[in-house]
């Protein structure tokens, strides 16, 4: 029988939403067993591992790969509070998978090297700072941010949409096993939150991948405060924030392309509007049904570098859907809902150097 790895079991199990107690039952061996497998402290038998195969719906190969190494810790969500732990524990194995299966992809190209500087949150550097001191770094020195999508891209971060199952979890940013940044975006989210939400996981990799947070800061509210001034710089903006009005948020959501509940929020973060003001617009947006789906659909910005990968293993490398799959190590299901949208186009340059 060929080596298993069973640091995959708790990953396989809470991805398919299952506790330890169901999955044992399921699998047909005590919780006991099952724990200590997970732990590493017991073996399981052959016969047993193909039920686990069976019951997790993963092909045997899946529990015999390398486990991914990268540090939990260097992850960062933007999520809401109400995300039942079930649904975290499933996507952060999802995302466990997707980053080893990220590793695999650009082994055999020559990617876009990440670029962008590292900058901490310290005394006398806030992350206002950092954000103007980013768009200076790429060249957005007025204005709106162009597609940031594309932006993030070029600059080597890796940005994955995908469905979460859950709409209460907006973005995650970690790291791969061999340093590649990738960002996962919530495909439920409307486009005029994901610009914003694209914004904050910038800043955790700016900011707090490479870092320790100590306890006295919040990780959440700093990526925040740079993804306020990353897309709305103060400077630019702050003149066009007073005497605020529907017609007028529609305007500029149009051009800033971030939500009107966002351009509400800078204002009452400037000082251009009062705290009263701003609470009477939450009450209105809410009346007008807008806290679930504001008007004005802004464009659609696509991530492009998973699907060009893909292209490139099909039309350079020869792989057909199922040798991806067997690569992968994953069933037809995940592969299709991880990783078949279709993106607008092909603009990241990638050599195949295998």
């Amino acid at each position: 029988m060929e080596l298993q790895n069973n640091q995959w079991l708790t990953v396989a199990r809470t991805l398919r939403h299952m506790t330890q107690k169901e999955a044992a039952e399921l699998i047909g061996i005590s919780q006991g067993k099952l724990s200590k497998a997970e732990h590493c402290i017991q073996d399981l038998e052959s016969s047993v591992w193909e039920k686990v195969s069976e019951v997790y719906d993963f092909p045997p190969s899946f529990f015999r790969q390398e486990w991914d190494s990268s540090l939990s810790a260097n992850s960062y969500f933007r999520r809401r509070m109400s995300v039942s732990s079930k649904d975290i524990d499933s996507f952060v194995s999802t995302v466990k998978i997707v980053k080893v299966i990220v590793d695999q992809l650009t082994e055999p190209f020559e990617m876009p090297e990440y670029s962008l500087r590292t900058y901490l949150v310290q005394e006398g550097i806030t992350p206002q700072d950092i954000a103007r001191k980013i768009r200076s770094d790429i060249g957005i020195y007025r204005g709106p941010v162009p597609n940031l999508v594309t932006l993030l891209e070029n600059n080597g971060i890796i940005v994955i949409s995908m469905d979460f199952g859950t709409d209460k979890m907006d973005g995650l940013s970690s790291i791969t096993n061999k340093g590649r940044r990738v960002v996962f975006l919530n495909s439920r989210m409307p486009n005029d939150r994901i610009r914003f939400s694209l914004a904050h996981e910038l800043g955790h990799i700016i900011m707090h991948l490479d870092d320790i947070i100590p306890d006295n800061r919040d990780a959440e509210d700093e990526a925040n405060t740079f993804a306020s001034e990353f897309l709305m710089p103060s400077n630019d903006i702050k003149p066009l924030l007073y005497n605020l009005n529907m017609a007028k948020l529609a305007d500029l959501k149009r051009r800033w392309r971030v939500s009107m509940h966002a351009i509400v929020k800078r204002a009452k973060d400037i000082g251009t509007i009062s705290n009263e003001t701003y609470r009477n617009f939450q009450i209105n947006f809410s009346k007008r049904g807008y806290t679930k789906k504001e008007p004005i659909d802004l464009p659609s910005e696509k991530p492009l570098i998973i699907d060009t990968l893909l292209k490139s293993f099909k039309k350079d490398l020869g792989y057909s859907d199922n040798d991806l799959m067997d690569m992968m190590k994953i069933n037809q299901m995940d592969y299709q809902n991880w990783f078949c949208y279709i993106p607008q186009a092909l603009t990241i340059p990638i050599k195949n150097f295998s």
